[in-house]
């Protein structure tokens, strides 16, 4: 019998189940954190928090559901709105926490969109307004207030994206994800928008390259990836 895993890179925890190929729930594992919120308005979270508590919850499971591991065909990883995603250099090193959906400090920025953009236009590349709730909003926030962090970004990556990076070293965004930052991703033909990266100031090199479907397969499970999570090295990993 084939089994697969699913697992939710939450706000407040990680979750995973391990189900059979009949859709029966096997096991599932929790794991909780916090949000850091240094200062009023904003909500911010570290990458390594995400990586931590996906290697504890697939460790649960396995232990849990004591399934042959050849058997586990396959895992997919889901994540929350990452808003700006984490800041990584040339070598995949985080340099700034990841401003997540609830971070609300880019309201001079939403106010320079307003000013400066032409907001139907917006909406008709991007299906989206400007709030300081969109990932591009906070791009540009870190532009104008972390410079050195800003000149070090090679690519801004979403939290299911960075965990996945992590466990297979593929780099990859789903639509969904890419879609979620607003302003910058272009509905009608499923990429990044080079006028609206050009008006805001958020460059298309800091986006990752390869975007996917949701049900795609971004990679398989490193040696590295199964030593931090128990599975076994080549095991599918799905956007």
């Amino acid at each position: 019998m084939g089994y697969l895993i699913g697992l939710d890179i939450g706000t407040s925890g990680t979750k995973a189940i391990l189900l059979s190929e009949k859709g029966q729930i096997v096991a599932s594992s929790h794991a909780e954190y916090g949000v850091d919120q240094p200062k009023p308005l904003w909500a911010q979270q570290d990458g390594e928090i995400w990586l931590d508590a996906t290697c504890k919850v697939l460790r649960d499971l396995l232990f849990v559901g004591r399934v042959p591991l050849a058997d586990i065909v396959g895992m997919a990883i889901s994540g929350l709105y990452g808003g700006s995603g984490i800041p990584v250099d040339s070598q995949m090193n985080p340099l700034a926490p990841c401003l997540i959906w609830m971070d609300r400090r880019a309201s001079r920025q939403v106010e320079w969109v307003k000013e400066h953009v032409h907001l139907e236009r917006l909406y008709e590349i991007t299906g989206n307004t400007v709030d300081s709730y969109y990932g591009f909003t906070k791009m540009m926030w870190v532009r104008d207030n972390w410079s050195d962090v800003w000149q070090k970004t090679a690519v801004f990556l979403p939290p299911n994206a960075w965990v996945i990076y992590k466990l297979t070293g593929e780099v990859a965004i789903d639509y969904s994800s890419a879609g979620n930052i607003g302003g910058i991703f272009d509905l009608g033909k499923r990429g990044w928008s080079d006028e609206m990266c050009s008006i805001l100031g958020v460059p298309v090199s800091k986006q990752p390259e390869r975007l996917v479907a949701s049900s795609d397969i971004v990679g398989k499970l490193s040696p590295e990836g199964a030593a931090l999570t128990g599975l076994l090295a080549g095991t599918p990993v799905v956007a």
